[in-house]
């Protein structure tokens, strides 16, 4: 393993990225919208004009008797002291609905960068030379993988502190607690996103070796999104419920298919298969 050509091939490639509007524009617009711009807005919202209100009966109740039912005590106690609707809605939403959708944006983003790598070079007309270079494939894999992981975990985690500061801003006076800085967020951000991203990443960038087009590659790689909307999906209804526990073993879980892809990248070592596969 080469590091010094591993880190020559990640440069190019986040050049590569953040030179095609294509490619980085989306990521910051997926990325401002769902991680900023949603929660910021229902927590301003919700908090401000009690969007909910507090005399609709028919809302009332199974709301309260959601809550009752919520599987997390802590939570339903927090939620049960609250004075209103709107302000255990927003609570709800900020700290127990928003996981899932920082999941997702991860995902579509290590999607864009990674389903990007080799069929990119293609439309470049720069993987021909690439590929018969001396490079290992092995160093070409890890290259592209991590050009791929940097911007997305960076992107992730200014999402996150943005996030974190513009909502507590909003939410504190009313509720007095710092959100996000907890276990559960604490082993989301840096844990199960890595991993997740990492992942997403690899199996995207064989993906792409495989694939003759960007489109192609990006419809395959789209598959990994409706796990995350089953999770939304089923936390909204109070099926699932995402405690620190299961944060932590779904990144074990994800770790062990990490290795699996490695391995399966390691052995990934035929030149002309490789180019042969991006020929129309």
């Amino acid at each position: 393993m080469n590091k010094n050509i591993i880190l020559t091939i990640a440069v190019k490639d986040i050049k590569a990225v953040f030179s095609s509007k294509k490619v980085w524009v989306p990521m910051f617009i997926v990325a401002l919208m769902i991680c900023i711009a949603v929660p910021s807005c229902i927590a301003f919202f919700g908090l401000q004009f009690d969007l909910i209100g507090t005399s609709t009966q028919e809302i009332e109740k199974p709301i309260n008797a959601f809550i009752k039912d919520f599987p997390n005590e802590e939570m339903r106690n927090t939620l049960a002291a609250f004075p209103t609707l709107s302000y255990k809605f927003v609570y709800f939403f900020l700290t127990f609905m928003m996981i899932p959708f920082f999941l997702m944006v991860a995902i579509i983003n290590s999607m864009v960068t990674s389903s990007n790598s080799f069929v990119g070079e293609k439309e470049r007309n720069t993987l021909e030379s690439l590929l018969f270079a001396p490079i290992s494939i092995k160093d070409l894999f890890l290259g592209k993988v991590l050009a791929s992981l940097i911007p997305t975990l960076g992107i992730s985690f200014a999402a996150f502190i943005i996030c974190f500061i513009v909502v507590n801003l909003i939410t504190y006076p009313y509720f007095e607690i710092i959100l996000y800085f907890n276990s559960t967020w604490m082993i989301l951000m840096f844990w199960v996103i890595p991993i997740l991203v990492l992942f997403n990443i690899i199996l995207n960038v064989i993906i792409s070796a495989k694939v003759k087009t960007f489109q192609e590659a990006q419809q395959f790689g789209g598959l990994l999104v409706l796990p995350i909307v089953g999770i939304i999906i089923s936390q909204a209804s109070g099926m699932f419920f995402l405690s620190p526990l299961t944060l932590f073993l779904i990144g074990v879980v994800l770790l062990i298919a990490n290795l699996v892809l490695v391995k399966l990248v390691t052995k990934f070592n035929n030149r002309n298969a490789l180019f042969q596969s991006q020929i129309h």
